[in-house]
């Protein structure tokens, strides 16, 4: 922790590139933000809504293929124990089916595939192609397989129709990289399906922002399941490096979640953001409190980040979104809006100043050497629940 005697949000002209200078190169300055003020907490009273992306479209769209076609489906896994190797549903770009693109639902057997479909259905929706083995070896073969590439990269995924899958947390470059340098020859019909998450479509560091950032350190691969833990601090940035403003002198240097990346918001502000553009949920602001989930510390960092950032430890957190507001404060607002006879503008205007409030004091604390007790909003808006009635001892 270093503490600053007034607010602080330094932004110093750079000329070189990011990651190009050391710590020891005093020849470019790095932007220095330690503080910040948080978005407005509350905006609306209710979830973000939920917009399907076209990957998720497409697998409801499948999903609803299956259940329509689902009697002679079940009679073709019936007859062809030991043949039946699964369906693949495959996708091409096209306005049929509103937009989605034309799909065909590949049919695996290992023997016969064209007299082995046939017998059961002439629709053209379905088309026969040879599998390397039966669903019957689906679970041995999938899980095989995944521990042959790394259950960090591959996990192994079954369905009631669908051939196996292995759903890949790197991009497919890296995984093809990968497949030509081990030669590795997978099944036919276990289905490599590249989480779209891996894969994001906007830059970690922005063009306008590399002069400002010595090194923005990510996961290479999508994160698996973690504990479920909430956990709180500021991410500040030093001299062009991220670090979690903890308690103490020993601030470790942040990692971050693949698809997380930065950029300059609205109102000029370092924001992070999702690297996804289908993706518009609102994250933190550089040097606010965020709420930032499992950490874990990492044994073997990035050498880049030491040569930029110098030798600090490094965690690696799961989310960064802001502290202020998060998760279902907005539930206690409108709860306490019902309770006090409040509109719902009113009884959010009274939640935002006091969640702001609280986020001041925290940050005199962190920065200042303050010592106020926050105002924890988020418990005092709560409904206490009714006493329960006693009976009448008159």
């Amino acid at each position: 922790m270093i503490r600053f005697g007034i607010f602080a949000s330094v932004f110093v002209a750079a000329c070189s590139a990011l990651g190009d200078a050391s710590p020891a190169d005093t020849s470019n300055d790095y932007e220095t933000v330690i503080e910040a003020p948080p978005y407005t907490p509350i905006t609306r009273l209710g979830p973000e809504p939920y917009t399907p992306t076209v990957h998720d479209r497409r697998w409801q769209f499948a999903d609803k293929l299956e259940h329509q076609h689902l009697p002679m489906l079940r009679r073709l896994k019936a007859g062809e124990i030991g043949n039946f190797g699964g369906i693949e549903w495959r996708w091409e770009d096209g306005p049929q089916n509103g937009g989605l693109g034309a799909v065909t639902g590949i049919v695996y057997f290992v023997n016969k595939p064209t007299s082995s479909l046939r017998r059961y259905t002439d629709n053209t929706l379905f088309q026969p192609a040879r599998g390397d083995f039966a669903r019957t070896d689906q679970d041995r073969i999938a899980r095989d397989w995944a521990e042959r590439i790394g259950q960090n990269i591959a996990s192994p995924g079954f369905g009631n129709m669908d051939a196996p899958w292995l759903d890949i947390r790197i991009s497919r470059n890296e995984f093809e990289a990968m497949q030509d340098e081990r030669g590795w020859d997978v099944p036919t019909n276990l289905i490599l399906k590249v989480n779209h998450w891996a894969e994001p479509d906007l830059p970690a560091v922005p063009d306008n922002l590399k002069a400002s950032i010595r090194y923005l350190p990510a996961e290479t691969v999508l994160a698996g399941p973690t504990p479920d833990i909430a956990t709180y601090d500021a991410i500040v940035l030093r001299d062009g490096c991220f670090f979690i403003d903890e308690d103490g002198e020993d601030d470790p240097l942040a990692m971050f979640p693949l698809g997380i990346g930065i950029y300059r918001d609205d109102e000029g502000h370092l924001a992070f953001r999702s690297r996804h553009s289908v993706q518009t949920t609102r994250l933190a602001r550089v040097g606010t409190r965020m709420q930032l989930g499992y950490r874990s510390e990492i044994s073997d960092p990035p050498e880049a980040l030491i040569a930029a950032c110098g030798q600090h430890r490094v965690v690696t957190v799961k989310t960064v979104n802001q502290a202020a507001g998060y998760g279902s404060t907005w539930h206690a607002v409108k709860e306490n809006a019902a309770r006090d006879g409040l509109n719902e503008a009113e009884a959010t205007a009274q939640a935002n100043a006091c969640l702001l409030e609280q986020e001041r004091r925290l940050a005199d604390n962190r920065l200042r050497g303050g010592n106020a007790a926050p105002s924890w909003c988020e418990m005092t808006m709560q409904i206490p629940p009714t006493p329960p009635t006693l009976p009448d001892t008159r």
